[in-house]
């Protein structure tokens, strides 16, 4: 069966974009909002905090005056293994030729300096040492007491400061450095939408995490990023302890032959679906548009296909923070997006379904399913009451065709909902937290032009707002003028 999409002004997928010099061009954020974006992206390797908080503040100072709301997530930096600097800046190293590796540049030896004696004592004979996201290569042949020796499998320019990747490296790491720990800081100060943490390797990772953020009173969402081997291996804790997960594909695909990496994609984006939860497909999706106006056919094939396996969110990276193409690339994942969306299968649903709540939502979509072909009855949108937002997820998990408007009295649970599928959340309260009719709710959404007279939605709510985890009902309603 296919979709028969409506769109409420934009697709069901959602796009992320990332800050960075390219959207300090006057006007730059709101022609981003108005194109599509729903969340904004800070990469935290990069600029200082009061960068940051500027730049927090003017989106959401220009969110709220186009009354268009969008979240923020903050990407933590996490422990990044980079090598030193060299004198001039950079060398050249030829494929063949012995190197080395150690806490300070060895005499008569070509020397890449790393700073972490931990590090550079786990690594063994045989491994594969990846630097500059694996353009240069190396083996290492033999472990000394102060050094050890490597042969250059894949030569070129080796620049200062450049990213390492060990794929066999057994060393543990420390979860959050120093400057995370400040960045969580800035992210309780602003109260953002989701914190994304880098590197994960077990569900304990996010404890520490959820941890530091409690301290900080910091109710953000947790975006656990999947980036290597580890990762993989403990992906089903992972994901029942995060809130969100991104497929990191940049130094996944470093980490794992990049062959294996459509598959894992695949795996991740259902296995996180099912789940209920959002997940973000993230790196080089439109990278040529960095510099290029028009994207290269297999970037869209790729962009399209993120969206076929029923993705959450499409992330762009360099392309909205320094690419001279910002804009252009927004719009051309929004155009991918309205397109495929309309094209797609839809899902069977689940007829396992061990709770209450999870019950109700499989009922109303398989009655929209059964309305699907009926013009007289066709259903427009789903309307869903939450206070924590968990019943809209557990229906956008089903992907319907048609949005999923996420009635919410909380400003954090309607911005944590921004990076789902389908998922259009607003702010509307009942008075005294009962419900009793949907004649004001209704008048709400077609002020906003959410729904319309005439339109059939499929309502799913409790008695009222003080608990959660209580949707019970459903209903067929008919907006009224």
């Amino acid at each position: 069966m296919m979709y028969n999409t409506r769109m409420i002004g934009r697709p069901l997928t959602k796009i992320i974009a990332t800050i960075g010099p390219t959207c300090d061009i006057t006007g730059q954020i709101e022609k981003l909002i108005l194109a599509g974006v729903s969340v904004f992206r800070f990469n935290l390797k990069h600029n200082t905090q009061e960068w940051h908080n500027e730049r927090i503040n003017r989106i959401r100072e220009v969110s709220e005056r186009i009354n268009q709301p969008v979240a923020v997530l903050l990407d933590l930096q996490g422990p990044e293994i980079r090598i030193g600097s060299f004198v001039e800046g950079e060398i050249k190293i030829h494929t063949g030729e012995e190197i080395a590796f150690a806490l300070n540049r060895q005499p008569g030896e070509r020397t890449i300096v790393l700073d972490n004696l931990k590090l550079l004592r786990s690594l063994r004979p045989g491994q594969r040492v990846l630097i500059d996201d694996g353009f240069l290569q190396f083996e290492i042949t033999h472990c000394k007491k102060d050094h050890v020796d490597a042969r250059v499998v894949k030569g070129g320019i080796v620049s200062s400061h450049k990213g390492m990747n060990i794929p066999e490296l057994s060393v543990e790491l420390p979860v959050l450095v120093e400057k995370d720990l400040e960045h969580l800081d800035l992210a309780a100060r602003n109260e953002v939408d989701f914190v994304a943490l880098s590197f994960v390797r077990r569900a304990k990772d996010i404890e520490l995490l959820r941890n530091e953020m409690q301290r900080r009173k910091l109710t953000a969402g947790i975006i656990a990023k999947i980036e290597n081997q580890q990762a993989l291996d403990n992906f089903v804790e992972i994901l029942e302890i995060a809130d969100g997960i991104m497929i990191a594909r940049g130094d996944l695909g470093i980490e794992v032959e990049i062959f294996k990496l459509p598959f894992f994609q695949k795996e991740i984006i259902r296995k996180t679906r099912e789940a209920g939860k959002p997940v973000i497909t993230a790196t080089q999706m439109l990278q040529s548009m960095v510099v290029q106006p028009i994207p290269t056919r297999a970037e869209v094939s790729d962009v399209a296909n993120a969206i076929f396996d029923y993705t959450d969110a499409i992330m762009l990276s360099a392309e909205t923070a320094h690419g001279e193409y910002p804009l252009e690339s927004v719009q051309m994942m929004y155009a991918v997006a309205q397109f495929i969306e309309n094209k797609r299968v839809a899902l069977p649903a689940n007829e396992d379904s061990p709770s209450m709540v999870e019950a109700v939502v499989v009922s109303a979509y398989k009655l929209y399913q059964t309305l699907l072909h009926q013009p007289m009855s066709s259903i427009e949108a789903f309307v869903v009451l939450t206070t924590s937002g968990k019943t809209a997820r557990l229906l956008a998990r089903l992907r319907p065709g048609i949005p999923i408007i996420a009635v919410t009295p909380s400003r954090s649970v309607r911005d944590q909902l921004l990076i789902s599928h389908g998922i259009i959340p607003r702010i509307f309260s009942f008075p005294e937290g009962a419900i009793h009719s949907f004649r004001a709710l209704f008048q709400s959404l077609t002020k906003q032009h959410l729904v319309k007279p005439g339109d059939n939605v499929i309502v799913l709510h409790g008695k009222g707002w003080k608990d959660t985890g209580k949707t019970n009902a459903l209903s067929i309603e008919t907006v009224n003028a």
